[in-house]
């Protein structure tokens, strides 16, 4: 609320009613939340993805080492263990 005497007034009710002051500080605390994430913007998926390239180019050591460790298990019979 803009206003402040219509705050205040909307304070004085929210106290005056049983439970009210509850309410009006979650309401309160959730309008908030809602303000932080609108002013939060989130990348666009060309950003996003051009972000996770640069942070895991695909011939990096990292993703060879991973595909050889994908190609030995693809490979290798797995046994049934007995019980």
């Amino acid at each position: 609320m803009a206003n402040p005497f219509v705050h205040a007034v909307v304070l004085l009710i929210a106290i005056a009613v049983p439970g009210g002051l509850l309410v009006y500080f979650a309401w309160h605390a959730a309008k908030a939340k809602a303000r932080k994430k609108a002013k939060v913007q989130k990348p666009s998926p060309e950003e996003a993805l051009e972000a996770f390239k640069a942070m895991y180019p695909p011939d990096s050591l990292r993703a060879k080492s991973r595909m050889a460790q994908l190609s030995r298990a693809k490979t290798f019979r797995r046994k049934n263990p007995k019980n």
